[in-house]
């Protein structure tokens, strides 16, 4: 059963210590509230969460592979609006899992998203992150909202982490099951970072496929695509 977040650290590094880096002291400015969570989540383990600010989350991130919700700092510190980091399993705090495929991960995420956000907050995925969000799309429609995909649609070329089955016919059966959800997704975003790695033909595809969809181009560094997000999710 799903347990609630809690506003404590795992036993590690103190939560004052983990995000003492994000104060700046040439600022006058008090440094930005964060605090990790977790939650038990019933496919085992638990699933940890980094919360910026003390309202509800506007809006949920999941990281590419071989990453950790950490990776969202830069963006999230400009954006300065409540949300919530996820560290995807077998990354960051969140417990260790042999199996990372993205539909592997989406009862998990679904039950992490369920507690740490309220019910349709936009996400916003990169790689590994953003095909686990179409997944979990899927399998439960109403927890999320809006879906933003960063430089990522199936089929991408990126890193698959650690632990992830090397079998190319199963990783192809994947995709284009992802593909089939995706074209199911209401309103979804793919945003192109000006110079990223997506190509023309997966970009063209997504425009066919899912031509109720929008494409969008933003600059790569945190301001740009702050601005960008603000604009597609309308926040304040």
């Amino acid at each position: 059963m799903t347990q609630p977040a809690t506003g404590a650290a795992p036993p590690g590094t103190p939560a004052a210590q983990e995000f003492a880096d994000l104060a700046d002291p040439e600022s006058p400015a008090p440094p930005p509230t964060v605090e990790r969570r977790w939650v038990t989540v019933t496919t085992g383990g638990h699933i940890s969460g980094v919360f910026w600010g003390s309202a509800a989350p506007e809006l949920l991130l999941l990281h590419d592979a071989a990453s950790s919700a950490r990776s969202w700092d830069g963006l999230l510190l400009v954006l300065d609006r409540p949300a919530v980091a996820v560290d995807l399993p077998g990354h960051g705090r969140s417990s260790q899992r042999a199996d990372l495929r993205p539909r592997r991960l989406a009862a998990g995420l679904a039950q992490a998203a369920h507690s740490f956000a309220p019910p349709g907050v936009p996400v916003v995925g990169r790689g590994l992150g953003a095909l686990a969000a179409i997944a979990v799309t899927a399998k439960a429609p109403g927890v999320l909202g809006r879906l933003v995909l960063l430089d990522t649609l199936p089929g991408s070329p990126a890193e698959t982490g650690t632990g992830t089955p090397a079998d190319a016919a199963g990783t192809a059966a994947d995709d284009e099951a992802l593909w089939a959800q995706l074209a199911a997704v209401p309103d979804p975003v793919l945003v192109r970072t000006e110079g990223g790695p997506l190509g023309d033909d997966l970009a063209d595809r997504f425009r066919a496929e899912v031509p109720h969809g929008e494409t969008t181009i933003s600059g790569a560094d945190p301001d740009a695509l702050a601005a960008t997000l603000r604009a597609l999710l309308q926040l304040s």
